[in-house]
């Protein structure tokens, strides 16, 4: 049987890629929210807030996990280079 890419990719940090899914499911739902509100509800603006909120905790884990990924690389390139 041959492999997929799948169980060679590794993730620098599995908590922050875990993190970003749950967050990405709260972003689909603010938006079915956003598209059932009124314009002129309170709500709107609420849920607005919270998808723009998850949007950019998302973005920011991200940031994270690629900063580990270049700390762990240019650990490796220093260990092996001594």
């Amino acid at each position: 049987m041959e492999r997929s890419n799948h169980e060679h990719y590794k993730l620098e940090c599995p908590l922050a890629h875990d993190l970003i899914n749950k967050l990405s499911v709260i972003v689909g739902n603010c938006d079915l929210l956003a598209e059932n509100t009124p314009e002129d509800s309170p709500l709107l603006e609420r849920t607005l807030l919270i998808r723009e909120m998850a949007k950019a905790v998302a973005k920011d884990l991200g940031q994270i996990e690629c900063d580990l990924v270049r700390l762990r690389s240019a650990n490796l390139q220093k260990a092996s280079t001594t």
